[in-house]
């Protein structure tokens, strides 16, 4: 008697009561049947526990059979909007998400908010195009990017117009931009607004001269 019923027990207990009323309860004249609108209310759960309706459809075969019918049919139609609005649901989301990214991809590139680097080259020699002889230099990582590039000349740089560029050994210049320095606390600033978007990461040379003097490189790191 302690025995819970399992769900499995439970379902088998409540399709042989089904079959007990669907069969056992015969009112071929429909007397005292409360109607379709009634039972719907019943299988909507919109009527109170006290309405005699519902112990009518319990002794009723033919109001039983209704009800089961309409509850199975408000079943069908709650999987189905279910699913339809689920299935809209994903089909907006990924129209939204599709848009974000047309939107995104669309964005002027001057809309693109420019990141702040520095390229400290106070040490490098300010009088040399090439480097000596067995010098090791290891290179100054830039990231790639819309960069707002601040150099830090070579101790003893002029303040004045400025080129830059950046190519890779023995070839072509890949970036080429002209730029104002200024000395601010002894340190010989030059600013310059450059895209390493497209550069494959890796190894460069970056050059600077002023005016039409001779180019200074120094080995940088694009990642």
């Amino acid at each position: 008697m302690g025995d819970r019923l399992s769900k499995r027990d439970y379902r088998t207990l409540h399709r042989t009561m089904e079959s007990v009323v669907l069969t056992q309860f015969p009112n071929p004249e429909r007397k005292g049947c409360p109607g379709t609108a009634v039972l719907h209310r019943i299988a909507r759960k919109r009527i109170p526990m006290q309405d005699p309706a519902l112990d009518h459809a319990a002794r009723c075969s033919p109001c039983f059979a209704e009800l089961t019918n309409i509850r199975r049919a408000l079943h069908r139609q709650n999987v189905l909007w279910f699913t339809g609005t689920a299935a809209a649901a994903a089909v907006l989301i990924a129209v939204l998400i599709s848009n974000l990214w047309i939107q995104k991809s669309a964005l002027p590139t001057s809309d693109v908010p420019r990141i702040a680097a520095l390229l400290d080259l106070r040490n490098a020699s300010a009088n040399r195009a090439v480097q000596a002889p067995g010098f090791e230099q290891n290179p100054i990582e830039i990231p790639r990017g819309r960069l707002k590039l601040t150099i830090n000349l070579p101790i003893g740089s002029e303040a004045g117009s400025y080129e830059v560029q950046i190519r890779k050994p023995n070839q072509p210049a890949t970036f080429s931009v002209k730029g104002q320095a200024r000395i601010e606390d002894g340190i010989t600033k030059l600013l310059i607004e450059i895209d390493t978007t497209s550069l494959p990461i890796g190894t460069y040379d970056f050059g600077w001269r002023m005016a039409s003097s001779d180019w200074r490189n120094y080995l940088v790191l694009v990642r």
